[in-house]
């Protein structure tokens, strides 16, 4: 367990130093956590200096406290969210030995399926809420399990409104999507379950808490908050997410269809699924494992904004079933998968691509020097052959994890690294915003206030007439956004998330006039 825990967190470690913060998510937090940090004011979150009712604030909290510590640093605040994946494998290896007690060797099982999910290591490494929100699922599935064994008294349910708590503070009344099933459904999978009237009057007290524990930070921020803000806080945001209107929204087979990518290389193994059905059968701890991962995929499913690690929360559940599939005698030898096949699939895309077999658009136009895809093309066939050949479940772990690790070779090697590294930019608005700044010909999503350690708002004009008005008031300003925003050529140009920037004096404007 011990190793398992250090071999994932060099994983970890090894995306945070080999890929930039990525725009528009990562970018955009660190900006939120940055501005809180400057105005000191932790319950009012702002982007770009205007009110973020989006997310709620435990990420941008630990930041900055992080950040009293370390000073601003990037690399500090990209910790937060790999801390808590660590959490969140140590936490499923616990959780498996309290299930199955008799499983010898369960809880390293499932520390490493979960840590060797491509996905779960992916965006467990991302500045993001995902990780934060599984921590807080796992201890809610927890309470609940030690509910169900009949011993619990109120403090459990106090325990597990601290838990609601957790995860609205890490990300909003979305943490009943991921707890509300396996609750309501505690006697289906119960080994010892409470009569109805003790579940409704403990879930009854654990809202009571939640309520309590999140009204700490919300009532305050409510009051002296304006009643747009209050609006879309309480009410649009989240209703959007639901019926459709916001960002994400995605068809109802979004997540099901890409169900083979999010449980690479684990659903590879062909030859557990068998196992995965007695795992399920007659074993209430299985039960519960399904009903969680089954509820999550299918209310995201049916909510209109959805996208892929929404589900982090769903992956230990996941691992457990895993872990105790695995566990049959019969499996403990060689496990038949076919994980090598998407690696070897990789790498024959990035030969096509070396070869310009395959048409350089897009990110496939950053896949340079040629020599550099060959070698992480190499790369994944070395992977393949030995995951291929390393025996019991050693093999997909080795898929698994060895897949993050080509993909960021391939960052770090190729024309990617630079194509999402924003700092060029960041320094060129740095150096300008004496005089003002402003953004023109795309939507705003505070991309470089952190970056560039802005201290002023980026203007953003909605009109052309708005963008001359603006020029006038700040005549040694610098204008940017996509070339050609403005029909004049731009004093620069640079590359950043696949939009070529052009950066304009104000002069620009107002010398036409």
């Amino acid at each position: 367990m011990p190793l398992t825990l250090a071999v994932f967190a060099l994983l970890l470690g090894l995306q945070l130093l080999v890929r930039p913060l990525l725009p528009i998510d990562e970018t955009r937090y660190l900006s939120v956590a940055w501005e809180m940090y400057q105005s000191g004011d932790i319950a009012h979150l702002t982007r770009n200096l205007d009110p973020y009712s989006h997310k709620p604030p435990l990420l941008f909290w630990l930041i900055n406290l992080v950040w009293l510590v370390t000073g601003v640093s990037e690399f500090a605040a990209r910790l937060i969210g790999p801390a808590f994946a660590l959490g969140a494998v140590a936490l499923t290896a616990g959780l498996a030995r309290m299930l199955w007690p008799a499983d010898r060797g369960i809880g390293r099982r499932a520390a490493l399926i979960l840590a060797s999910f491509s996905i779960f290591a992916i965006y467990g490494s991302a500045t993001m809420f995902d990780a934060m929100l599984a921590v807080a699922v796992l201890a809610g599935i927890w309470t609940l399990w030690r509910i169900g064994l009949g011993e619990a008294g109120g403090w459990d349910w106090v325990l597990f409104g601290l838990c609601l708590a957790l995860g609205t503070y890490a990300k909003g009344p979305v943490i009943l999507v991921h707890l509300a099933i396996p609750f309501l459904t505690l006697r289906l999978w119960a080994p010892n379950p409470p009569a109805i009237r003790h579940i409704a009057r403990g879930g009854a007290m654990a809202l009571v808490v939640a309520l309590g524990l999140v009204a700490l930070w919300l009532v305050p921020t409510l009051l002296t908050a304006s009643p747009e803000f209050r609006a879309e806080l309480l009410w649009t945001q989240s209703a959007a997410r639901v019926a459709g209107g916001m960002a994400h929204d995605r068809p109802i087979w979004f997540l099901a269809v890409l169900l083979p990518l999010l449980l690479f290389p684990w659903a590879w193994s062909l030859g557990v699924w068998p196992a995965l059905t007695s795992a399920v059968r007659g074993d209430g701890a299985g039960r519960l494992c399904l009903i969680w991962a089954a509820s999550g995929l299918i209310l995201f499913s049916l909510i209109s904004g959805k996208q892929v690690h929404y589900l982090l929360p769903e992956f230990p559940a996941v691992a457990l079933l895993f872990a105790r599939a695995f566990g049959e005698e019969r499996l403990a030898g060689r496990v038949r998968h076919f994980a090598p096949i998407l690696l070897i699939l990789l790498g024959i895309g990035l030969l096509a691509a070396a070869a310009g077999i395959i048409a350089p658009s897009g990110d496939m136009a950053l896949l340079l020097p040629r020599i550099a895809v060959v070698a992480v093309a190499l790369l994944a066939f070395a992977v393949a052959v030995i995951s291929w050949a390393t025996p019991g479940i050693g093999g997909p772990v080795v898929a698994g994890m060895g897949l993050v690790i080509v993909l960021h070779a391939l960052i770090a090697g190729t024309g990617l690294r630079k194509g999402y590294d924003g700092g060029d930019i960041s320094a060129r608005l740095s150096a300008a915003e004496a005089g003002g700044l402003a953004l023109t010909g795309m939507r705003y999503n505070a991309e470089f206030n952190f970056m560039a350690r802005l201290t002023q708002k980026v203007a953003t004009p909605a009109t052309a007439e708005g963008l001359v008005a603006w020029a006038k008031a700040y005549p040694n300003g610098l204008i940017f956004g996509p070339n050609g925003s403005i029909d004049a050529p731009p004093e620069a140009t640079e590359r950043y998330n696949r939009i070529e920037y052009g950066f304009w004096p104000a002069s620009a404007l107002t010398s036409r006039e």
